[in-house]
């Protein structure tokens, strides 16, 4: 069942996924909401709504074995909520599978971090579970937490892979044209736009402060998130949910701790209504 108002071409293709129809690459590999979900709105409302809650529990508990506490470990929460990139576009809102797999990537990240055998093997086990709603997952997980075992959960979608069939087409030539030349999508889309501050930096708001003397783990997990845009049509959406939980940590601990409180306020109210795409 569609929405009344408008929704995007990938929020079309999950429910068509969850209707029972084929969808194409890499769509085919995000099984597991729309098989969960089906065609529901409301059932895509409640976890929608429950990611949040998941997000901001599993970003504390990551930012708290961290070293965070206090003002610190509530700003590394709020400043990832409150990307415009983690909200996401209108026209995905609730069917989206980017919010539920950052949520789990970071409850994933947050256990294998702990260092002991049972949490790794959670985590493992969560980052695979996420792997079935965005292939991705394994990867962001790996360079979260700048570990390579996080990279298991990659058996999920290579399954996958080897037993589902795409659809050849979507019915739309555009979406079609997308998924066959990615690249050529991804400079067309993004043409005259890559020295656009307001695009490309802008939304970042106070997490900005994370590249601050950055670690090279910073510096390789920010490098890899935009070096997406060039398979990839959106942008803010796309490298904040590879970077904004690094970010988000980074600034947490860079920015002094009597300047958090307003840190926190302007991330909520940024000034500007930056685009969430």
């Amino acid at each position: 069942m569609f929405p009344s108002r408008p929704i995007g071409p990938d929020a079309r293709r999950y429910l068509n996924a969850g209707a029972g129809h084929s969808v194409t690459r890499p769509f085919h590999l995000r099984w597991l909401l729309p098989a969960l979900l089906g065609d529901s709105i409301r059932r895509w409302w409640f976890v929608w709504l429950g990611s949040w809650i998941v997000l901001a529990i599993a970003t504390g508990f990551w930012a708290y074995g961290s070293g965070l506490a206090g003002w610190r470990l509530l700003a590394a929460i709020a400043f990832l909520v409150a990307l415009p990139g983690i909200l996401g576009p209108v026209v995905s809102i609730p069917v989206s599978v980017d919010l539920p797999a950052t949520a789990l990537t970071i409850a994933g990240v947050a256990l294998i971090a702990t260092g002991e055998t049972p949490g790794i093997i959670l985590g493992v086990i969560i980052l695979t579970i996420g792997a079935m709603i965005r292939e991705t997952v394994p990867v962001v997980a790996a360079l979260l937490a700048w570990n390579p075992i996080a990279l298991l959960a990659l058996v999920a979608p290579a399954v996958c892979a080897i037993v589902r069939t795409p659809a050849t087409t979507s019915g739309v030539a555009e979406w079609d044209d997308i998924t066959a030349h990615p690249i050529r999508a991804g400079i067309k889309y993004h043409a005259g736009r890559w020295r656009d501050a307001r695009l490309m930096v802008l939304p970042w708001g106070v997490c900005l402060a994370g590249l601050y003397a950055p670690t090279p783990r910073i510096v390789v997990i920010v490098l890899v998130a935009y070096l997406q845009l060039l398979v990839a049509t959106d942008t803010v959406r796309i490298v904040q949910h590879v970077a904004g939980p690094a970010l988000s940590l980074a600034a947490a601990a860079t920015i002094p701790v009597e300047w958090l409180p307003l840190a926190i306020i302007a991330q909520i109210f940024w000034f500007i209504i930056p685009e969430r795409i």
